[in-house]
């Protein structure tokens, strides 16, 4: 009896240290303060070339003002707020997702703050222009800005084993991320690196050609009553006026480098709103005269994206597309999603 009990005491007090041994993550860090206004670590960034003191700030999860080599870190999210201007928020759900597919030991956090007004000596974008490349009141491009952050403090020997740089942006910043996809030649300069890029519902998308699908034919025509449907952002039509971010951007170019290019869209089934109710924009969820913001939705459109591609260059290309049940338009909801960590657990590796 008394060595039945000894054998019990001994086998509890072993339990006890097994499980005391267990590994037990610690909480994620509040990366936004309690005001919302910062974030622990930054760096700001102006063009070389440019004569402005002005600069556009770019929080990270790591401080790269640090020389510290980080050979852990083998990839890289940065996510692009949309017209909320609410680059905390994202960065931190971005974070907690990252996080909680237990990648942040080796994954570097980064959220953009582009800016629409002069306050704290920020670049700023009147009209919110930043979202296509475009220059700012002081005439710097935001993707010039976006690869200048990129060559200065991430493509630098501090992180030697990195290898996987997604570009990801919900609304505004979706269509700032699926744009780039299509026009940057990052990737010909940096090929040692893989670019993923996620497009969460925006308003419109750069389409590389001049056909749109038709709900009344019942498929992709040439639409004849919308002048400049096809005119950047929309299409490539004068894409070279539009910005300095480069000077030998043709539509041929575009087109073999886009396809190519690993390009996912993320959509929320409840997306039914457009906030771009131009003809430009109807167009690219069914025609011009389909006018009520459920009838072409984001939702809608991010479909239409995708069966763009799909109908087009079928095996040629290498888009694809995810939704998400019931989200509407709200960016938490979509990286805070089973779907979207899913995907995050593949591609950050």
């Amino acid at each position: 009896m008394n060595n039945r009990i000894l054998f019990l005491a001994l086998t509890s007090f072993l339990l006890f240290l097994l499980s005391s041994c267990q590994y037990k993550p610690d909480a994620p860090p509040n990366y936004v303060v309690s005001d919302g206004t910062n974030l622990d670590t930054f760096v700001k960034v102006n063009l070389e070339n440019s004569n402005s003191t002005r600069t556009t700030t770019f929080f990270t999860s790591i401080d790269l003002n640090d020389d510290t080599t980080l050979p852990q870190i083998t990839s890289m999210t940065l996510v692009v707020h949309g017209l909320n201007y609410d680059y905390q928020n994202q960065f931190q759900s971005m974070y907690n997702s990252v996080f909680d597919v237990g990648k942040i030991g080796s994954t570097l956090i980064v959220a953009p703050f582009y800016s629409n007004n002069a306050a704290d000596n920020n670049i700023f974008w009147s009209g919110a222009i930043w979202r296509i490349g475009a220059n700012s009141e002081d005439g710097q491009s935001s993707y010039l800005l976006l690869e200048k952050f990129l060559k200065d403090y991430v493509f630098i020997d501090k992180f030697p084993n990195l290898k996987n740089i997604v570009l990801i942006g919900h609304s505004a910043g979706g269509q700032f991320t699926q744009r780039y996809a299509a026009l940057n030649n990052l990737e010909q300069q940096y090929e040692n690196y893989t670019f993923k890029y996620v497009v969460s519902d925006p308003s419109s998308y750069l389409y590389i050609n001049n056909k749109r699908f038709s709900d009344s034919d019942n498929q992709f025509v040439i639409p004849t009553d919308c002048e400049g449907y096809n005119d950047y952002a929309y299409g490539l039509t004068d894409i070279t006026s539009f910005t300095d971010y480069r000077n030998d951007l043709d539509s041929t170019t575009i087109v073999t480098q886009n396809t190519d290019r690993l390009v996912t869209y993320v959509t929320g089934t409840e997306d039914l709103d457009n906030s771009d109710n131009s003809c430009q924009a109807n167009w690219q969820g069914g025609g011009s005269d389909i006018t009520s913001s459920s009838q072409n939705s984001r939702h809608k459109r991010a479909q239409y994206m995708q069966m763009f591609y799909d109908s087009l260059y079928g095996d040629q290309h290498k888009h694809q597309l995810f939704t998400i049940q019931g989200i509407d338009h709200n960016a938490t909801g979509i990286y805070r999603s089973i779907e979207f960590m899913n995907w995050l657990s593949v591609n950050l590796n």
